[in-house]
């Protein structure tokens, strides 16, 4: 009977999440208004300066422009460049007609309880609000859209990485998850394809990974970085010179998979950021139309928050995992 119920749930929940989501809330035109908080160190300041500083990466050409349209404001009303700034205060920076890149809508709900509830993530969909994306991600869609607002985030996926995600319904529940995500007692296992054969069937890497950004928000091994460490094992060989490995890391740094396969030389198929030969490039979100990159999020296994029994949940093989050499895309198997 309880399994009957669930079934229906997730076919329920599916069936929302499939008609709610066409068109994408973000392919829809709308003002985009995003937050614009005065550190206190600019108390005082002329507003035209401290967004100079905050923002060196966009000339001060474009923030005239910005300004003379009247896209920076308060209270719906444009303020002026010269204004003095008190630390701490709001402003919006206005965006006109937003239309956000599309995304991979195709979520999958796989397990909901009165305390949380596990997903397939689709991949490219980034989990939160970040550069090009607002509406278009796996948050707005969840709370705006569907109307899920007692989700909490406990853990994220790279917008590239597909696979499992659990999310609280609660505080409480919440707090739980994430102490077990923090102190590593969650298992967490991940499929990968890379270039390259290595000459064993394991692999470790504890390289320390960088809190340092660079172009696009990447980082990578740094001497003096956050401890971090991989088990790989090679599952398969492939005929084009990728392999198919499983991942389980110990610890949770940003990107540490994919680094951590790059600094051993063995770059995942498809990553637009860790590339061949050591070479790092900007790109982070890929889109919708080009072909994915072969991360996948496999099982989580945890205890569950109320009742502190063992939940290990599943997601399917993505289809990479069995293709042949073949129906790999020759911009996946690049090695520049």
């Amino acid at each position: 009977m309880i399994a009957n119920i669930m079934k229906e749930l997730l076919s329920e929940r599916n069936s929302l999440l499939s008609s709610s989501l066409n068109p994408l809330p973000g392919s829809v035109p709308y003002n985009n208004y995003r937050p614009l908080n005065i550190p206190g160190r600019y108390d005082g300041y002329v507003l035209f300066d401290v967004v100079l500083d905050l923002f060196p990466h966009i000339d001060s050409e474009q923030w005239i422009r910005w300004f003379d349209l009247g896209h920076l404001q308060q209270d719906n009303n444009p303020v002026h460049p010269s204004r003095r700034v008190r630390g701490g205060e709001s402003f919006q920076h206005l965006f006109p007609n937003t239309i956000e890149p599309a995304v991979n809508a195709n979520i999958r709900w796989i397990w909901e309880d009165e305390d949380l509830v596990g997903l397939v993530k689709p991949a490219p969909l980034p989990v939160h609000p970040c550069g090009r994306f607002n509406r278009n991600t796996l948050t707005y869609f969840l709370d705006d859209v569907l109307g899920f607002h007692d989700l909490r985030l406990v853990h994220r996926l790279d917008a590239n990485t597909s696979g499992l995600m659990v999310l609280a319904k609660s505080a409480q529940a919440a707090t739980n998850l994430r102490k077990q995500f923090e102190s590593g007692e969650v298992s967490k296992h991940y499929l990968a394809r890379v270039i390259g054969h290595p000459d064993t069937e394991r692999l470790v890497c504890d390289a320390p990974i960088g809190r340092n950004r660079h172009d696009g928000g990447s980082r990578s091994v740094e001497a003096t970085g956050q401890t971090a460490y991989t088990e790989f094992q090679v599952l398969k060989k492939f005929k084009d010179g990728t392999c198919l490995v499983s991942a389980k890391p110990k610890t949770g740094r940003t990107n540490q998979i994919r680094i951590h396969l790059w600094e051993l030389g063995f770059p995942i198929v498809g990553d637009p950021t860790y590339r061949p030969k050591k070479n790092i490039q900007s790109k982070q979100t890929l889109d919708v139309d080009e072909p994915m990159m072969c991360l996948h999020a496999q099982t989580l296994g945890f205890l569950h928050p109320r009742s502190s029994e063992s939940l290990r949940l599943n997601s399917e093989l993505p289809a990479w995992a069995n293709e042949t050499a073949e129906a790999l895309s020759p911009s996946q198997l690049r090695m520049d």
